[in-house]
């Protein structure tokens, strides 16, 4: 690997945690006082997640972006495959946008999150071309993707592939998420 170039970070799998890694990641990165940008492929502002408030915090150094529609697919889709599809591919213009640099974050961006941008490639929203043309993209900036399962020519472009596999979770009892424990 060429020293100049960012770090890629996968953080997969059906267990819980790929964003609660890619928040620690991102916190480490803010308290050494480095540019942050944060995009959310299905996540929206309504669902008022705990971790808008790090851009309150951070707000000179985070930028976060709630791009999504909600669930895909399932009983609590509330929009339409197109909607969706329109959502994934804004998100996936502003991180081109963000990498070219033609997106002003108030300077170079260290990191780039790009919260589930692997479960739009599985739900067909996005090509795993357009992930590899992200990479090929960074330059100096580091990269952290979630999702649930990586295609293998993603993991294989990474430097960092973490697979969270659930043994137990509250949700097979009926617990939903929990504030502040999971959103």
């Amino acid at each position: 690997m060429n020293k100049q170039e960012g770090m890629v970070y996968v953080f997969e799998g059906y267990g819980k945690g790929k964003t609660s890694a890619a928040l620690g990641v991102a916190v480490r990165m803010l308290l050494l006082e480095k540019k942050v940008v944060w995009i959310s492929w299905f996540k929206e502002p309504s669902w008022k997640m705990s971790e808008m408030n790090l851009a309150k915090v951070f707000k000179n150094n985070l930028k976060m972006y709630w791009m999504g529609k909600g669930f895909f697919g399932g009983p609590m889709d509330h929009d339409t495959p197109d909607g969706h599809k329109m959502a994934a591919v804004r998100a996936l213009s502003l991180a081109r946008r963000i990498l070219d640099g033609k997106e002003d974050q108030g300077g170079i961006v260290d990191l780039l999150v790009l919260d589930e941008i692997i479960r739009a490639v599985n739900d067909r929203l996005l090509m795993i071309d357009d992930i590899l043309e992200l990479i090929r993209m960074r330059g100096k900036t580091h990269l952290v993707l979630t999702g649930h399962k990586c295609p293998k020519k993603i993991e294989e472009a990474a430097d960092l592939v973490t697979e969270m596999k659930k043994i137990k979770h509250p949700f097979d009892k009926g617990v939903l998420a929990v504030r502040g424990l999971d959103f």
